[in-house]
């Protein structure tokens, strides 16, 4: 697919080249939740969207080969550090689970989805120019919103205990 002089080339390599390094830290932190949660109330719904996160990443970095564009070794690796290091956060306890844990998973999660959704939104303008089809973007967008709306409903069902003493949903 080539990329029309409409559109700096460039420009398009490093958006969706960073959107791509965002979604690899996004879908680790997805799967991780959903084997942490596993056997909590959060599973279902975390199950689904981990999932749906997984093929989106796929999509992207389709996309980003049908367009001739590369995802530089340096972003992958970083994006796949700082999730790693992410999860190693000091949450004030050494040798236990923290009821707040959850919640700034999901919070985190949730920012991750919302970006996401922004990518779809921004390629919907352009997929004419593109040579590509609206309509998926516009599903993609769509279930970016539905996703943000169940991380949302999550975070209302726990964050009422995240803050107190004890164990939270883990």
């Amino acid at each position: 697919m080539a990329i029309p002089s409409t559109i700096d080339r460039a420009l398009l390599q490093t958006y969706l080249s960073d959107h791509l390094t965002g979604a690899t830290a996004g879908r680790a932190r997805s799967k991780k939740m959903a084997q942490w949660y596993a056997s909590s109330p959060l599973s279902p719904d975390l199950t689904r969207v981990a999932g749906e996160i997984d093929e989106e990443h796929g999509r992207l970095a389709a996309l980003i080969d049908d367009l001739g564009l590369t995802q530089p070794l340096p972003k992958v690796l970083l994006a796949q550090l700082g999730e790693a290091v992410g999860r190693l956060k000091p949450n004030g306890r050494l040798c236990s689970g923290s009821p707040m844990t959850p919640l700034l998973e999901l919070e985190l999660l949730r920012s991750a989805v919302n970006g996401k959704q922004g990518l779809w939104e921004t390629l919907v303008e352009y997929s004419d120019e593109l040579g590509l089809d609206a309509r998926e973007f516009e599903q993609l967008a769509r279930q970016a919103g539905e996703q943000s709306k169940v991380l949302e409903s999550l975070h209302a069902e726990i964050r009422g205990q995240a803050l107190r003493p004890g164990e939270g949903p883990r």
